[in-house]
């Protein structure tokens, strides 16, 4: 007998004995959920689901986001299929007093989540976010809904064929996107921590912008802070939003002042070049910021800013290499931008 081949052999079998598990609780996955054959029935089977398990009720229903498993990207089919969903919770009127997006704005200086238009003050708040994946064809859904409290409320899951999706299921960058996450999850031990941020989307992080819709970029610090907002678009250009003056760039933002970066910007989404996932991300510093080899006027949209070629693991890198002995702070979050509905 070979010796040498059995060793080999049985080095292998853990990583089978994973792959066949792997396989197996995919299968599992499959079969647990309610099949159906298309976005439309999709999203009726949901709210059915969802409105069968409620735990508690009356609700004022803020929808969060459905993002792709394991990340914060979502898409087109996640946009559509969570309007659908909306649609058909806004039929229950006994359960759901108020149904809406979940938005952020600024109250005395606090960055908080708005109130629905038509909400109810003697219901309780509760969030609808989800995550979906594809499992051997089929589009596998899974929605929880949540309470202030974080506590669950309700669940709902399906599944359903890839052939029955109308809308794309990942985002046309979807490979930058990948990469990205990957870039800033890997550097993610180096991240400076010295001191407490906050950034925050007027929607919930990795949620869906459509085209023409108002982006606002909020901000607070546990300390006073000297800030470097970067917003990468779909085909990974990165424009500096602040500072965008030289007066601004040697002005220190006061702590725990929540600050709206966009108020005098007034950003509306644009799918030109592109749509898909994009990113923001801040580095703060207790000096002013440095912004080495930055393109002023880049493609001329008025903002200084990195070409694609200038990559995102320098920028990080640059950052985090100035004055290394100084406190520093960093945050990201990420939103998806779709074609209007």
């Amino acid at each position: 007998m070979d010796h040498h081949l059995l060793l080999k052999d049985r080095s292998k079998m853990p990583r089978i004995i994973l792959i066949i598990m792997l396989l197996f609780l995919s299968g599992s996955l499959v079969a647990s959920a309610e099949s159906v054959s298309d976005e439309n029935t999709a999203a009726k089977k949901l709210s059915e689901q969802l409105n069968e398990n409620l735990t508690k009720s009356p609700l004022n229903l803020k929808v969060r986001k459905l993002t792709m498993y394991g990340g914060q990207v979502s898409s087109k089919f996640a946009d559509n299929l969570l309007s659908l969903i909306s649609h058909e919770l806004k039929s229950n009127t006994d359960d759901f007093h108020s149904v809406g997006e979940m938005t952020r704005g600024l109250t005395r200086g606090l960055i908080e989540v708005l109130p629905n238009e038509d909400e109810d003050p003697l219901a309780q708040d509760a969030f609808l976010e989800g995550t979906y994946r594809t499992v051997n064809g089929q589009v596998v859904v899974q929605l929880s809904l949540v309470g202030d409290d974080g506590r669950s409320i309700s669940r709902a899951e399906i599944s359903l064929p890839v052939s029955g999706v109308n809308h794309e299921l990942q985002p046309p960058n979807f490979l930058l996107a990948q990469k990205t996450e990957k870039i800033v999850s890997e550097n993610d031990s180096q991240q400076p921590k010295d001191f407490t941020i906050k950034l925050r989307l007027n929607k919930e992080d990795g949620a869906t912008f459509s085209e023409g819709e108002k982006l606002k970029i909020f901000f607070d610090s546990a300390e006073d802070t000297y800030l470097l907002l970067l917003y990468q678009d779909a085909i990974g250009n990165r424009y500096i939003l602040y500072p965008d003056t030289e007066q601004q760039r040697k002005t220190q933002l006061l702590a725990n002042q929540g600050f709206d970066v966009t108020a005098k910007l007034g950003l509306q989404i644009s799918c030109t070049p592109a749509c898909g996932t994009e990113m923001v991300l801040a580095f703060a510093s207790e000096n002013p910021v440095a912004i080495p080899g930055a393109t002023k006027n880049l493609n001329g949209s008025g903002f200084e800013g990195y070409p694609t070629s200038f990559s995102l693991t320098k920028i990080i890198a640059q950052q985090r290499s100035i004055e290394r002995s100084e406190k520093k702070a960093e945050a990201r979050v990420y939103l998806t931008t779709v074609k209007k509905k």
